[in-house]
Parts: structure tokens; sequence; C-alpha cells
């Protein structure tokens, strides 16, 4: 039976790393329209880069693009489960690399991105949050598939009784009609052997006739 309506189960990925993209996108955003929207560089990449803090965290506009498109692409990939999954770790990759260098360099990111304490703690939390998501399964599938199963086993039985009635009609038929022809054989077997204990009668009886008028005396 074709499983045209068959439910692949639910992704456990999805879901969280959508919530996760969507609110570094908005922290992006935020941080870009009410914290720095400078693009400063000091030196790349050992030179120090400085931004105005918002909400405590400390950002310019290189932060800004890093957490906004971080945010845009794990929302791009969070409809399929695959998707979410792949780009979970690309930018959970990113984003742990990210906060490694700003704490071995204490200020920035490769002199681009400005990075406090939270900031790093930010970019850590999500990218750690990420990996972890993105090692999850989807679940439901084989309870699902069984449940089809029980459902179509009554339907796929009741065709393969039809599909046995009609073998054995059709034996049936094959069996009577070899009977018939067998019978209709005997018959004509009969008749012709009838026949000819007929003929050879007439034939003898031809044959004494003429025996009997030479018998008869002379007068």
């Amino acid at each position: 039976m074709s499983d045209t309506t068959r439910r692949d189960g639910v992704s456990l990925a999805k879901g969280p790393i959508a919530l996760i993209g969507l609110t570094l996108l908005a922290a992006g955003v935020l941080a870009y329209f009410l914290g720095d929207d400078s693009f400063k560089t000091s030196n790349f990449p050992d030179g120090t880069s400085n931004g105005d803090e918002f909400l405590g965290f400390e950002v310019n506009g290189w932060t800004a693009v890093l957490l906004a498109g971080s945010g845009l692409l794990l929302l791009l990939a969070a409809p399929l489960h695959w998707g979410a999954k792949t780009m979970g770790i690309i930018v959970g990759l990113i984003l742990g690399a990210a906060s490694v260098i700003a704490l071995v360099d204490k200020n920035d990111v490769l002199g681009l991105a400005a990075a406090n304490g939270p900031t790093k703690l930010l970019l850590g939390a999500a990218a750690a949050a990420l990996l972890i998501f993105s090692l999850l399964p989807k679940v439901g599938k084989k309870d699902h598939d069984r449940e089809r199963e029980v459902v179509a086993s009554p339907r796929e039985r009741v065709v393969e009784r039809d599909v046995v009635e009609r073998d054995a009609g059709a034996t049936s038929a094959g069996t009577a009609t070899r009977d018939h022809d067998r019978d209709h054989d005997h018959s004509s077997h009969d008749h012709g052997v009838g026949d000819h204990d007929r003929t050879t009668r007439d034939q003898s009886t031809e044959r004494v006739a003429p025996d009997r008028e030479d018998d008869r005396p002379l007068r």
C-alpha cells in the first residue's frame, strides 16, 4: 500500500533551534539600533575594539551583525530537520569560536566585534545550546508506523482474500472445463466404437447372405 500520508516523526531540534535563532536575530537588531552601530576596526586581528553597552552587553556594529546574521541563518534552516541540525552545528561552532577568542583576547573578537563578560557568556551559551539541540533526533516515527500498519492490515487482508477467491474460482472453472472436455472425448470415443461395431456386423451379414443363397437346392 502506498504511504502518501506517512508522518516521519516530530523533530526535537527544529523548535529550539528556531527559538534560539529568533532570539539572536532580535538581539542583533536591537543592539544595532539601540546600542553601538559603528563598524570600526583596530588593527585586525590583533587590535582592540570597544563599543557601547546595551542591557549590560558591550556591542558594536560587528557584534550586532554576528548576532543577527547567526539568528537569520538559523531561522532560514529551521523548517527542515536536517537543515536545522546542520545549521545549528555550523552556527554553534562559529559562536563558540567567537566566545573563546573573546575570552583569550579579553576585549573583542579579532579586533572587530566588541565583547565584555556578559557578551562572551551570551556567545558561549548560545553555542553550547545549539550544539546540544543539533544532536536531538526525531521521535514518534516507529509508533506512527505501527499504528498505520494496524489500521491498514484489515484492508490488506480483504484484498488478499479477494485475490484468493478469484484464484480459487479460476481453478474451479479450469477444472470444470477439463472435466467437460474429458467427458466429451469419452463420448466421442464411445460413438466411434459403436459405429465401428455396426459397420463390422453389416459387412459380416453381407458375406453370409450370398453363402446362404448358394446353399439353396436347385429345383
